[in-house]
Parts: structure tokens; sequence; C-alpha cells
């Protein structure tokens, strides 16, 4: 840093610093307001927001209303979380209203609001902040969506904040793996939407797989807020988003590659590497790249920790050979043994049981679980792609499932980049400033606290082996649990929480183990954690979404109470609505009974009160919570985030690390450096090392970790940037043929209608306001229905914009302008693509010699155009010339010319009647609806089977597009040539087999029935029935695979593809499977819940 700088730095802050300066005069202002909101009544305050939605239609933008907006939502959350109560500020001993946002929290909601990342510590209340931004980007009628860790957290969150919202007449949903695509429709059309990223990212992939708009589940990607932000955007950042199908696999070969790896012997590379370096010398080694080749031969493999990776030597190679009973491993026809071989090396020797996974005993059998490592959580429904998790099957004698084949993929990095606006939430962020800004383009601020942050972080304690790190660390626990400090132990997997666990047990110390073994029992282990002596042994703690309260959680005490009780929110409800999903009942009958619920809640911590306050206050005597690290995690994120258990609102608290040279960092990547040390110093065992220097090369082996975790991140988005653009493009094209326009123009157009449907009521019935419920004068509806057809040529009878409210008619008149535009759009994409086809054809035939026409290929121009239009033409009729790009400008006119004739007249054909009589619309125009069906039928088609096909051609490319490096080529560079290369490849079959079938099936269409609404006859007058077989399309019969990858792709859409989803789609008005949930909406499987009373009632 420069002296300008620092002197800059000194008399005016850092930029953060004036960041945060520059909020407190909105935040007076929002503070001022309370005595305003505080006089407006429940409706007076819900109306406003009705108020805030008009002015936002007159013209005010949403930094206009932050203020207002902010003091409603501060006012809301008074009177529903904080129930009205006062309490005193220990700083100033004024009266403040009780859970009623601070100005800490204010700030960090317009942060939120600018689309940033804010950082607030643990304990701050985060959740809290985002209602504030939440609510008022929600005004813009274009949805919120809250990304959490988990569904616990989405659902609860959603219920807690969806009360708050709620009082300001605002829906508040949230989206759960096992709910159905009716459920998740309705769930995206509230105005916030609560969910995991996964649930948002796979329903985006599902979404462009869908073959109906109606089916479609998310609207568009307006603004999203991301708790957790490090979490999800790079902790979960390395592993793409995947829906896949399931082929006629080689699952039957991963138990034997299972059994030939389990005999092979392989080393360690660094540890062959030190070894060798012990005898041979460092010097010799690094000038003599052989010493190391020729030690591989007394090997089957070499073990690469840090890459993950497991190769075989040419020892191991000859091995497998004759295990297998074959000659050459590598020959073309044992393509698939060289990769089976490996993964089931690293299944065996790198991925470890109760580690990375465990088998976990469910309804249907063992199965192999993902643990996440950052949360120490299963990841139930995940699966490792690549043949890994079969391998790992295999590992435990378990039946490998079938393997899989992309139908549809996405990274996080760029499903969050598809957002008009991102912002996001951490108690840790920056530490990885740098990598939000560069791939994310977003700014982190760091929040100041409410009260002054009071921890002591100390000194990392290193111990020489695993052994004396344990035995200090029980005898910290012994010494701290004896003076009454509640302990929290943070463990870095299941395995070593679980060794832990044992040690203590021998000591006699009673304790609650929080894993992924013991999930199911988290927040009554959390919420109790803060209790006098009590001690926790918990996996990473990153994300677990509970306060950990000195002294207890007298709330949480009650709730207790009430369980045993058998009262919950769903008791309190009517009984004809206990036994729905809670989606379907009315928000205000939920919402009343959830503040009920709520208040005896309270009611019954009041019992509990004064004794966890007296404990609260003991335990600050002895100095607070107690946090022991048990090894340093390979991110300093988630140390950070363990030591913010402690220090909360300004509460005491310290933390510290036990470390030994035998834990996986310093084993890696610190641990000959530290190791010299301690033999420097000559400690004895037993004897830890405490100092700055040590704690600092501890960091420095950390951001080592961080930066290469960070290049897979970067190289994962790099790869993934090339499959992106194409994605992007596929799915606007797609989305475009399935209903003419994207989600957000189909938003500009209802905006753009409802503008003008309201100002005529306005003119005509001579009405100051119009609101949604407004209802209108027929005259009014003759206008409208005059406006559509003259102004847009869409079609909609008087009738059906009669006695109807203004929002219904809005709908309507959108639908229908959108029907009319989808069949521009989709006459449009087949006329382009007849014009491509022409092209193509030219290109290879004339163009490639446009000045020497001796070169044209004439005969073969007529030949292609044949086998794509279907029809003869004669080479003799062609326009005349010298050649050069005039004379082909010529022949391509020609060409299209004939070809939009051909078009013409063959939806002239299919748009008759029986007689060959011209179908007319009502109003008298060409009625061509059956050709568009037809049209958007075949591109849907098309573009779908070649997108699935063109992802297996990019994972084939991606798969040995290393060896470009031996040819000196970068193999990114290669990669992204050879993308475009088969992608350009791809679009010309679409645009092919388009057009050719087009011009060649023969169709019969059925008397569509008649609509049911009015409305229809705009948005889907003419809609064919469009049947298959001798009385319908026929086209040659497609082949078995063909015919199977289809169901496959119907299958996936409405999501019941079995690949790294767990979502599973139920079929409407019957009952449930066994292990499906049920569909009372209670979120237990239906064999658990009502599946004996629906069978007893049906014997009946």
């Amino acid at each position: 840093m420069g002296v300008v700088d620092t002197v800059l730095r000194f008399f005016v802050g850092t930029r953060n610093e004036r960041l945060v300066r520059s909020m407190k005069p909105k935040v007076d202002q929002i503070v001022s307001l309370f005595p305003e909101t505080n006089k407006l009544t429940d409706d007076e305050l819900k109306a406003k927001t009705a108020e805030f939605k008009q002015r936002l239609r007159d013209g005010e933008t949403l930094d206009d209303l932050q203020v207002e907006a902010f003091a409603c939502v501060r006012e809301a959350s008074w009177r529903m979380l904080g129930a009205r109560r006062w309490v005193t500020d220990p700083r100033t001993g004024q009266e403040i209203p009780y859970k009623a946002h601070f100005p800490v929290q204010l700030m960090g909601g317009m942060v939120l609001h600018s689309g940033l990342i804010a950082e607030m510590v643990t304990g701050e209340g985060k959740t809290f902040v985002a209602t504030l931004a939440m609510y008022l980007n929600a005004l813009e009628g274009r949805g919120v969506h809250v990304i959490t860790v988990n569904d616990y957290l989405a659902r609860r969150d959603a219920e807690e904040q969806g009360r708050v919202l709620g009082l300001l007449g605002m829906t508040v949903g949230f989206i759960q793996s096992d709910m159905d695509n009716e459920e998740r429709r309705a769930m995206y059309g509230r105005d916030v939407t609560y969910g995991t990223n996964n649930e948002f990212g796979f329903d985006y992939l599902r979404d462009n797989m869908k073959v109906d708009p109606r089916q479609q589940c998310q609207r568009d990607l307006h603004y999203a807020i991301i708790d957790e932000v490090d979490s999800i955007l790079i902790d979960e950042a390395r592993t793409p988003l995947i829906i896949s199908g399931s082929p006629e696999g080689t699952a039957e070969l991963y138990a034997q590659a299972d059994k030939i790896a389990k005999t092979l012997e392989g080393v360690d590379a660094e540890e062959l590497k030190e070894k060798l370096a012990d005898k041979h010398g460092k010097n010799v080694m690094m000038q003599d790249k052989n010493i190391y080749i020729d030690a591989l031969t007394d090997y089957d493999f070499e073990k690469k920790e840090k890459e993950s990776q497991c190769l075989l030597t040419e020892t191991g190679v000859k091995k497998v050979e004759k295990a297998l009973g074959i000659k050459n491993l590598y020959d073309g026809a044992h393509m698939q043994w060289p990769h089976l071989i490996e993964q089931a090396l690293r299944a065996n020797f790198l991925f470890h049981l109760d580690k990375e996974y465990v088998i976990y005993e469910g309804d249907e059998g063992p199965e192999v679980v993902i643990v996440d490592e950052f949360t120490g959580r299963m990841q139930h429904g995940r699966r490792w792609s690549d043949g890994l998790h079969q391998a790992v099957e295999a590992k435990h004698n378990l039946k490998p499932r079938a393997e899989s084949f992309t139908l549809a993929t996405i990274t996080l990095q760029n499903y969050f980049k598809l957002y008009n606006k991102l912002a996001g939430m951490t108690g840790t962020a920056m530490t990885e400033a740098a990598e939000f800004a560069k791939i994310y383009n977003l700014d982190v601020v760091a929040m100041p606290t409410n009260r002054p942050l009071v921890r002591e972080d100390r000194e990392d304690l290193i111990y020489g082996t695993g052994d004396e790190k344990w035995n200090a660390i029980a005898d910290e626990i012994a010494k701290m649990h004896e003076i009454g400090r509640p302990i929290l132990v943070g463990t870095t997997s299941v395995e070593k929480s679980e060794t832990l666990s044992r040690l203590l047990d021998v000591r006699g110390l009673k304790h609650n183990t929080l894993n992924a073994k013991f999930h199911e029992r988290e927040a009554d282990i959390v919420a109790q954690a803060g209790k006098k002596g009590s001690i926790t042994v918990a996996t990473n703690m990153a994300g677990r979404g509970t306060d950990i309260l000195l002294g207890g959680n007298p709330k949480y005490l009650g709730l207790q109470d009430l369980k045993k009780e058998g009262i919950s929110v769903e008791s309190l409800l009517p009984t004809e609505m206990q036994n729905v999903p809670s989606w379907t009942i009315p928000r205000d009958v939920l919402l009343k009974a959830e503040v009920e619920f709520d208040d005896m809640i309270s009611e019954r911590a009041k019992k509990y009160s004064p004794e966890c306050e007296a404990e609260h206050d003991e335990i600050i005597k002895v100095g607070g919570l107690c946090v022991i690290g048990t090894e340093r995690h390979e991110s300093r994120r988630i140390d950070n985030q363990l030591r913010g258990r402690c220090g909360r609102q300004g509460d005491p608290g310290s933390s510290q690390f036990f470390l030994s040279l035998e834990d996986d960092l310093m084993r890696l990547f610190a641990g000959p450096r530290i190791k010299g040390l301690m033999q420097t110093l000559g400690l004895k065992d037993g004897q830890p090392i405490q100092a700055k220097m040590v704690s600092s090369s501890v960091e420095r082996a950390q951001k080592k970790v961080e930066q290469r975790n960070f290049d897979i991140r970067k190289n994962l988005i790099e790869y993934d940037d090339v499959n992106n653009g194409q994605r992007k493009a596929v799915y606007r094209m797609r989305q475009v043929f399935l209903a003419g326009m994207s989600r957000g123009d189909y938003f500009e157009l209802e905006n753009q209608v409802r503008k003008h449907v309201r100002a005529r009521i306005k003119e005509v019935d001579k009405l100051e306001t119009v609101t949604d419920k407004t209802r209108f004068s027929a005259r009014v509806a003759k206008e409208l229905s005059e406006w559509a057809d003259k102004e847009h040529e869409a079609e909609i009878s008087e009738d059906a914009l009669r006695d109807i409210m203004c929002e219904e008619a809005v709908f309507r008149l959108a639908q229908t302008i959108r029907g009319k535009i989808h069949g521009e759009k989709l006459r449009e994409a087949v006329v382009d693509r007849v014009d491509n086809v022409i092209q193509a054809i030219l290109e290879k035939n004339v163009l490639k010699d446009v000045e020497r026409k001796e070169l044209w290929n004439l005969p073969e121009v007529a030949a292609e155009y044949h086998k794509a239009f279907n029809d003869k033409i004669d080479v003799d009729t062609l326009p005349k010339g010298e050649g050069g790009p005039e004379h082909a400008t010529a022949l391509k006119n020609h060409l299209l010319d004939q070809a939009i004739k051909l078009y013409e007249e063959r939806e002239k054909k299919i748009c008759s009647d029986p007689e060959g009589n011209p179908l007319k619309t009502p109003a008298g125009r060409p009625a061509n609806g059956r050709m568009r069906q037809l049209e958007r039928y075949l591109l849907l088609q098309s573009i779908d089977e070649h997108w699935k096909q063109h992802l297996r051609n990019l994972d084939v490319i991606k798969g040995s597009i290393h060896w470009e490096s031996y040819a000196q080529k970068d193999p990114k560079d290669a990669y992204k040539k050879k993308g475009h290369e088969v992608f350009e490849i791809m679009l010309d079959q679409v645009d092919m087999e388009v057009i050719s079938t087009l011009f060649r099936i023969e169709v019969k269409f059925e008397e569509p029935p008649k609509p049911q609404r009015a409305m229809d006859a705009g948005a889907v007058a003419n809609k064919p029935a469009i049947s298959t077989g001798t009385s319908g399309m026929t086209t040659p019969a497609p082949s078995a695979a063909q015919a199977e990858t289809r169901r496959q792709m119907d299958a996936a859409a409405q999501g019941a593809a079995t690949a790294n989803t767990g979502y599973r789609a139920r079929e409407k008005k019957k009952l449930p499977g066994p292990n499906e949930p049920c569909w009372c909406g209670s979120g237990k499987k239906y064999k658990k819940c009502h599946m004996a009373e629906d069978e007893a009632k049906t014997a009946r």
C-alpha cells in the first residue's frame, strides 16, 4: 500500500467504512418513521403494499420506495415476531421495539437490495435481514427466490418470515425435494419462494425439458438472495448439477473391477518421493526423474491424494490384463476397463466410509449416501458421477445402480448468473472476496456488529501425533465441563466425531453427537448446546442455522411441552384442513393458526425463562461458550464459522484449535516444516507447539488448498462457459418454440396489457382508481376485444371479457396475444430453417468456389434440394450466369422462393377441411393453428433429441481433450474450438431434420374438443388433436433405441429420471406409493402416515 493510500485511508476510511457511513442517513429516516407506521391498523399496513405497487406503475423506482418499504417491514416484524413488545436496551437504558430491525440490520437490507454480499457476524440475524430486501423487490411482482442450504431451513424460514410478509399482503412459499410439479408451480407462483440451490437449479433444467409451457414451474429468474452465500457459490460450486438418464450400461462390471482393484498394491506418490529423497538426496531426485519412474515399477498404481487420482503403472496394467484375460487393456474393444479400474481404485483407496460417505439403512435396504464435506450432512438423492458412486457401491458388495448419461446440466456459477439481480449474506465472505468479484461480479460489504464482539481466539496447539491431540482435547473438555462452561467441539468427519465420542464415554463425560448419522436430532441438540456444562460434538457447523443460546432456549423447551401434549399448528386448523398440504390452505387461515401456536410457545417459554436467564448469567461469569476445533479445515471460512458459534450478540466466549502432524491438512501441505521445527525445539511427546509463527504456517497451508480449490472451480466454469453459451442459445430458442417468448418477455407483455386495460377502464367507466379486483362495463369489454384484434390481430370475443375482474381480463388478453405471437414466431422459425438449409447446400456445392462456375456442382444442389424439400428441380431451370457472388445470390433466391411456395401450399393443404376449403377464424382470417401445432412438435422434438446427443458428444470430447497438451496446445482452447464445431453441426442437423420431415410427413387431424373458456378462441384456436399411427401423423417407425431415448426424455422432463435429483413425480388422482411422501403434506412416507387409514376406507 502506497503512502497516498495510507493517508487517504486514515482521513476518509476504507471503501467499506465509507459505504457503511453513507447508509446511516437512510437508516435514521427509516427509524424515524416508526411512530407513523405504529399508528396504522393491520389493514392499513397491508394496504401500503398495494400503494407501493401503484407508485411503481406510476413511474417511481424501488430506490424511491426503499425508506417507506423498510419501515413497513420493520413494523410488521415487531407486530408478528415481537408480539408488539417493548424491551430495554442494556446499553442505553431506553425502551426499544422487540424484534424490530436494528440499524445495522437495516444496513444489511440495503446491501442486499443493491445486489451485493453482506458479511454479517454469526448471530446478527441474517435471515431476519433478508425480509427487508425480499419485500421491496417482491413489489415488482416478478418473484423473489431465497436460497438456503437445506430443506429444513427453507421450510423454517419461509414459515417464520412468511408471517411478517403475510401481514403486508405478500405470499411466501418453499420448495421441498419431495414436492410434485403441481406443488412446485404453486410455490413458485408466490411473491417469495424459499428453497435449496439444488432444487432451484434442477427445476430450471427440468423446465427446459418440458413439452408443455403449462407444466413449467419457475417464473423469470429475477432476483435471488443466497443465505450462506460462500457455502453455496464456492464450496458447492465444484459439483455441477446434472439430470441423467439410465441406458443399458456396465453395472455388472463394477463388481469385477472392484475385485481386481483389491488385489493391487499401490504407493502414495508423496511418501515415495520423500522416501527416495532421503535415500538419494533432493537435488539428485530433481535432476533424474527416472529414479521415481523406476521405483514405481515395484507397485501396481500410484495414489495422489491432492489430485484425488489413482494411476496404474506398467506393472499394474499387466496384472489387470492377466486378471481380465486380455492382451491389451487399451485396445478399442476394452475401452471401458481402464476407467472402471481407475474408479474402483479411487473408491477403495481415496474414499473412506464415515468420512466422504456413510452406509445408510433405508427402507429399500442399505445405500451409499454422500456426506457433505462442509456441513457434515447426508446428501440424500445426490450421487457421484462418472461411475464413482457405482464403484463405491461395489466396494461394499452393494448392487451398483445403472450408470447414467447426461440429459441436462449446468454449473451453479452459471445458473446464478442467469438472475437479473443477485445478492447474498454470510458470516465469512471476505476471505473469498476476490473470487466473488471475479466470477460473480459481486462485491462484499462487511457490516458492523450490533454489539461489540467479545471473543478470545487463541493460538493453535499442535501435537506430534493424533493420539496426543485427542487426549489433550479430552482433557480440555473435562476441564471446561467442570467449571460449567458449555463446550462445542467441531470435527471434520463422522469417523472423527465417533472417535472422540468413544474417548469421552471412557472418561464418563455425558455428551451429544451431531453428525450425518444423527441429523434427525439436529434441532434438538443445537437448541440446548448452550446449557451449563453441556458437551456437543458436531461435524462442521457451517449452515446449521440454529443459534446456540447460553443457558438454553426457553422457547424450545416450551415447544417440547406442546409436542408432548400433541399440540401443533395443524391441530389448531379447522378440522377439514388438518390433512391437506399446507400450500392449499388459505394464507389467512394458516397465518392465524401459526400466530396462535407461536403465542402458545411464548406462553410456555415464560415458565423456563427465569431458569435459562439465571444459567445464562452464570455461564457468562465463567467465560461463555467454549469452542474447540479438532483440526483445521481446508478452508479458513469453515474454521471462522465454527469460531463464530461463540461470542454472539456481545456474549463472551473462546475458541481454540487442536492440531497434529497426522491431520490431513498438515500431512499434505505443512507437515515437514512444522515437524522440523518441533525437532529443532526438542519438544517431548505430548508437548504441543503454540506460537503465532506456527498458526501462520497453518494458514499458509490453508491458502494453498483454497487456491487449489479455486483453480478447480475456475477450470470447471471455463469448460462450462462453452456449454453455457450453447445452453442459453438452445434454451432461448426452445422457449420460443414452446411458448412464443421468454417468461421475462411475457411479464413485460402482461404489464403493457395491464397498463392499457386500466387506462381504458378509467376513461370509459369514469373511475379514479382501478385495482386488480375492479369490474368494468360491457363497453370496456367491447373496446378491449377490438383493441386486441386491431393492434395484435389476436381474436378474443366480448363475451370472454364480460363480468370478470380487471386482473383476469389482463390474463386472458395477454394469453391470447401471446398465442398470436407464438404462431408468428413458429412460422418465422421454420422459414429461417428453410433459409439455413438452402444456405448449407450452396456453401457445400457453390460458395466455396463462388468465382469459378466450372467447379459448381449444380446436379448435387438439385439432389440435396430434393432430399430436403421433397421436390424435384431441373438444373436447366436454375438462373443462368457466369458465376460470382451475384449469380450465387440469384440462385439462392430462386431456391428460396421455390421452397417458400411449397411451404405455403403445404400450409394451405393442412389447414383445410376434408373438402379442401380453407379453415377460417371467427373474424375471417386464415386459421393456421394446425400447421403451427405441427411445427411446434417437430421443432421441439428435434432440438431436444439433438441437444441431448450434443451433451454426450461434449462429454466425450472433454474426456479426451487433455491429449491436446502433448501437441503443445491449450486443452481449454481446443475444447472451445471443438465444442463450437460440433454445436454448429448440431444446429445444421436440427434444420435439416425439421425441414425434411415437415415437407414429407402425412398428417390427419381430429376435430378439437370445444374450448371450455371463451378466451381459448385466440390462444388455442384450431389446436389439433394430433394422434400417431394409422389415424394420425405417419412417420417411419422409430428404432427401439430412439423410442427408449424419447421415453427417458419424457420421463426426465416430468422429474422422474433417477439422477442426482432425489425428485419423484407422483401421479395425480392416485394414492402415492408406500415409500412416497404422504398426500397430507406431513413430509412422512405414505406407509408411515395415512396408508393404513386409506386402505381401511377402500376396504369399506
